[in-house]
């Protein structure tokens, strides 16, 4: 997990009787058939996953600074075993934190550039500040406002277990 992620809650693991490469080839093609509210990436050398939780289930919109990290490992021969935690991303939170601040700062600074440096003030002008002020009112909003809640995506364990469940019934 290193700097970039905070777990959040106890790190879990389960152990299948399958071997590690058709528990992987099982498990990305459940969580990529899946039309639930679970999406997701592999790191296919690894065999570690990135899971997101969709905002709504039938949207592209996910929680991006909580996700859940899944890894797959080997171990006693044809076992596998799955480690997973609900983590918190310390850098993608910063990193939008930052451009959020930038989204606000730059284009008001240009506004501010243009009205001191070149005295653009009059009524035919002043429509060329209403593009950068309304970027620049995003960029605070979404610096002051925009906050994931923990409490809504952390339905995604819960929803990952049952996926675990139903793509190894067998």
């Amino acid at each position: 997990m290193g700097a970039r992620y905070k777990l959040l809650g106890k790190k879990r693991h389960a152990v299948l009787d399958l071997p590690c490469n058709e528990v992987l080839d099982t498990f990305e093609k459940a969580l990529v058939n899946t039309d639930g509210s679970l999406c997701g990436s592999v790191d296919r050398e690894t065999g570690v996953f990135k899971i997101e939780y969709r905002v709504e289930p039938d949207k592209k919109d996910v929680y991006e600074t909580y996700c859940m990290l899944v890894s797959l490992k080997e171990v006693e021969g044809d076992k596998t075993r799955i480690d997973y935690g609900f983590v918190f991303d310390r850098f993608l939170n910063l990193y939008t934190r930052i451009l959020s601040l930038i989204c606000f700062l730059v284009p008001l600074m240009a506004a501010a550039f243009f009205f001191l440096k070149f005295h653009l003030s009059s009524p035919k002008t002043l429509f060329l500040y209403i593009p950068l002020l309304l970027i620049s009112a995003f960029g605070l909003f979404s610096f002051i406002a925009y906050k994931e809640k923990k409490e809504e995506a952390v339905k995604m364990v819960k929803e990952f277990e049952e996926l675990l469940i139903s793509a190894f019934n067998d």
